[in-house]
């Protein structure tokens, strides 16, 4: 089992009685990402070729943070 890692505490955020609201704006873009399927057996690797697949890939991007005290 292992052990949580131990922060120094004047790393640590000192916020005190007051709570921080963070709003993030994201941007998500779809790319393709090709794939190469080879055959699983030696029978199948004799008889039918490689195949390249298309694989659309999503990421999410974080364009821009504010961070506020709420009230």
């Amino acid at each position: 089992m292992k052990r949580a890692k131990k922060t120094n505490p004047s790393k640590r955020k000192r916020t005190g009685k007051t709570d921080l609201i963070v709003t993030e704006t994201r941007r998500i873009t779809t790319e393709p990402t090709v794939e190469i399927r080879k055959p699983a057996t030696l029978a199948q690797a004799l008889t039918e070729p490689e195949v390249a697949v298309v694989k659309p890939e999503t990421k999410a991007r974080v364009v821009r943070r504010t961070v506020r005290r709420a009230a």
